[in-house]
């Protein structure tokens, strides 16, 4: 049933197919699994009995790898490649405490990501920060995930370092040039 672009435009970002995998991947935290595992969890079979309906399975499981890709874009899922396969499971390890009264609390008010300065070998640390809110005791922060990212773009301050030492090198050679004096002209030589 199709819908007017005013409807599209002011349409959620999510769907009760979102909302099913997520809870699937979080009430089995201890275990990753692929697509079909998933698709086969919150029962969204797919049929391969005759070609035309294989065409419109193929293209529904394609929208739902596509979904679950958009899920780990958003950080709710995470996917890593185990033997040659994707396999998804829930982000984190579910329960993050107070620290003050150790109150577990489940979902993050806000996420955001955030990336440190680089190294001298061009990798930075990259992680993914949770507000969370205690009743008690208010707002912190907790660090859900962290990773490495390697940089290849020079930094301002390699550029200024190279910079200056090109210039330390050039008055150096500058330097040697002039230590050379002329022999000083001998009175007794001339008699």
């Amino acid at each position: 049933m199709p819908i007017d672009k005013l409807d599209f435009e002011n349409g959620k970002l999510h769907s009760k197919v979102e909302e099913e995998i997520i809870s699937f991947l979080n009430e089995r935290r201890e275990r990753a699994y692929t697509s079909q595992e998933i698709m086969g969890g919150i029962h969204y079979h797919t049929e391969f009995s005759t070609p035309e309906i294989t065409k419109m399975s193929t293209f529904a499981i394609a929208d739902f790898t596509t979904l679950l890709y958009d899920l780990v874009k958003k950080g709710k899922v995470e996917m890593k490649i185990v033997r040659g396969r994707m396999y998804f499971r829930a982000r984190g390890n579910g329960v993050t405490r107070c620290p003050k009264c150790g109150l577990e609390i489940i979902e993050p008010k806000k996420t955001w990501k955030m990336a440190g300065r680089p190294s001298k070998k061009g990798t930075r640390l990259q992680m993914l920060i949770g507000l969370f809110e205690c009743p008690k005791h208010g707002t912190f922060r907790v660090v859900l995930d962290k990773q490495k990212i390697s940089t290849r773009v020079k930094t301002d301050l390699q550029t200024r370092q190279k910079k200056k030492r090109v210039k330390r090198k050039k008055s150096i050679k500058k330097k040697k040039k002039t230590k050379k004096r002329k022999p000083k002209s001998d009175a007794w030589s001339l008699l």
